[in-house]
């Protein structure tokens, strides 16, 4: 993604659920502004690691939610640190902190210009998305993770996410992934599609991704180049098997 959509920047990236800092690292060297959110202590002691020497890159350790200055629970997990969440949806889901929240339009109250907004916020996507200040400013890309299993406590489904973006303008992408075997595994990714588009599996998982009309054919090309290499990927897999 971050070669479709570093010909948007050098811009300012909103990172949601920043784990280690895997999304907005390259951006970040890139030159743009970053702000990451990153509840857990444990994955932010890891991303304010990496971030050492980047000035232009804000770590915050509160969870962007619906309500500001609320003291909420965080689950963790002991197979997986990229499943702590608001919204516990795994057996191995425990209560391991408290922390503060703040909504993003309030955040963001005296930010100009967001260029991408990203959210991996396990299952609390949406809630965040409706937090965004969107009657004054307008990402050129949004990309958010979806997975209906996950986001049933919090009632939507992918498709309510992706006509929330289709109705502020955006053309969104569905990449999907095979559902999951078992968090903390290396996981298979399986194709990227334009919106409307069913689910290959309804339980698989991925990212949509919106962009405004400016961005689609950038998009594409980049998109139908990283098809290709997965293609190529998955023959040498397969031959390696024989």
């Amino acid at each position: 993604m971050h070669a479709a959509l570093r010909a948007f920047g050098p811009g300012v990236m909103v990172d949601v659920g920043a784990h280690h800092g895997q999304s907005f690292r390259r951006f970040a060297a890139d030159g743009w502004r970053v702000y990451a959110f990153e509840p857990d202590p444990v994955n932010r002691v890891v991303l304010v690691r990496r971030a050492r020497g980047l000035p232009n890159v804000t770590v915050d350790s509160r969870a962007v939610a619906t309500r500001d200055g609320d003291l909420v629970t965080l689950y963790t997990s002991s197979i997986s640190t990229g499943i702590s969440t608001l919204m516990p949806f795994h057996p191995t889901h425990r209560p391991s902190t408290q922390v503060a929240t703040v909504r993003l339009d309030t955040y963001l109250s005296q930010v100009e210009q967001v260029t991408v907004l990203k959210t991996d916020a396990e299952g609390y996507d949406m809630p965040i998305l409706r937090t965004f200040p969107w009657h004054r400013l307008k990402p050129r890309a949004v990309i958010s993770e979806f997975e209906d299993a996950r986001s049933a406590g919090s009632g939507y489904t992918y498709r309510d996410m992706a006509e929330f973006l289709v109705d502020r303008g955006y053309s969104v992408f569905v990449s999907e992934w095979y559902p999951v075997v078992e968090y903390g595994r290396r996981h298979r990714w399986r194709s990227v599609r334009e919106y409307p588009a069913r689910l290959h599996d309804p339980r698989g998982w991925g990212n949509l991704i919106g962009v405004t009309p400016s961005g689609v054919e950038v998009l594409k090309r980049q998109l139908a180049l990283e098809t290709k290499w997965w293609a190529r990927l998955r023959g040498i897999a397969t031959d390696m098997r024989r």
